[in-house]
Parts: structure tokens; sequence; C-alpha cells
């Protein structure tokens, strides 16, 4: 196992908007005060991960002053006009209700749909680890479920795969050559590394 790879998938401590179960995507909210770890990965020698404010403060909880490559590839999906809209205030909109029976194709309002999110996250996610070994990538649930959906052998969906903030999950390759050919890990754990998740 001297050439094992590990990829660390990081999602980022909860902000109020999520809190209050608003869709916040390319809202760039900080995380809630307060916030703490109980767990810690380790030593890093450098983080990659979104570029938005809520992923780069969740990197300094965690890791201090190692140095952060943020990537708005990484990035939550974009839900367009319905950023910072709850499910309650968005409900009985037709637009709304058709993206929920086939958000794969459809996109919101000058949004992505799910299919164009897992496109630029897994390019994102290459770049990624092409910088280090191991690797941490510190993102979002919507990025961490399309990765867990590629990458891990699993029959559950995309919206199956439980991703609470401040959980990491832990997934282990042979080697780096796995990876790039696309290949299902080999193993994985998950980590809950926040002192309370509140959501």
């Amino acid at each position: 196992m001297d050439n094992a790879f590990t990829v660390t998938l990081v999602r980022h401590f909860p902000t109020l908007g999520n809190v209050h179960k608003k869709y916040i995507g390319w809202t760039d909210e900080p995380i809630m005060s307060g916030l703490k770890a109980v767990n810690r990965l380790g030593e890093a020698k450098q983080v990659f991960g979104s570029d938005l404010l809520r992923c780069r403060q969740t990197a300094e909880i965690l890791f201090n002053d190692v140095s952060y490559i943020g990537s708005a590839k990484l990035r939550e999906c974009s839900f367009g006009i319905w950023e910072k809209k709850t499910y309650k205030e968005l409900k009985d909109n037709e637009k709304y209700q058709t993206w929920l029976e086939d958000f794969y194709r459809i996109a919101p309002p000058e949004g992505e749909s799910l299919q164009q999110l897992e496109s630029r996250v897994i390019e994102g996610f290459y770049d990624g680890i092409s910088q280090s070994n191991p690797v941490i990538i510190i993102t979002h649930g919507g990025p961490i479920r399309a990765l867990l959906s590629k990458f891990v052998n699993s029959t559950k969906s995309f919206w199956e795969w439980e991703v609470p903030h401040g959980s990491a999950y832990l997934l282990h390759w042979k080697d780096k050559q796995e990876v790039m050919e696309g290949k299902h890990c080999i193993s994985f754990s998950v980590e809950h590394l926040m002192e309370k998740e509140l959501l």
C-alpha cells in the first residue's frame, strides 16, 4: 500500500442560511460564529476547496494557517433566482415543481442543473488531486454527494447520501492511477469534525 492514495472530502460548517433551510448555493455567506471542531484530520501541507467564504473559514478552524487553494469549480450548485429562498416560499411555483421532478437535467432560472454541477465539480476534483497526497477538499453538500455517487461503489442515489455539515468522507484507492481512471475507491469512512450538528 506504499502508493495508496487518499482523498478527504469535508463539508463546510453551517451558515445561518443553512440553519433556516434556505437554498445557499453561490451566495457567499460566512459560517455561524462560535463553531468548534472536536476532531482534527491531522497535519496538512495544503488544503484545496471551494473559493466561497464558508469553506475558507472552515479550513481556518480545522487547519489554522495551512495554505488554501480555492476554486469556483468546487462551489455548491447555483440556485439562480431561488438563492436564499426556502421550500415553503417556492413550493407553489410551477417552475420549482418541475425542477424538483428532474433536477438532474433542469436548472433553476439563472442557475444550473445537477448535471452541470457534476461536470464542473469532477473537473475541480481532478485539479485538486494533482496537488498533493493525501488530498483534502473542503466543499459543499452537492459537490460531495456528486463525488460520492461517482467514486463509491454504492446503490445510493445523489439525495440518499447524508452529508451533515462538518462531516469528512475519507476515500481510499490502491494508487493515484485508479483515481485518474475514475475507478471506485476500495474503502471509505466518515468522521464528524464539528462540536455539534445544528441542522
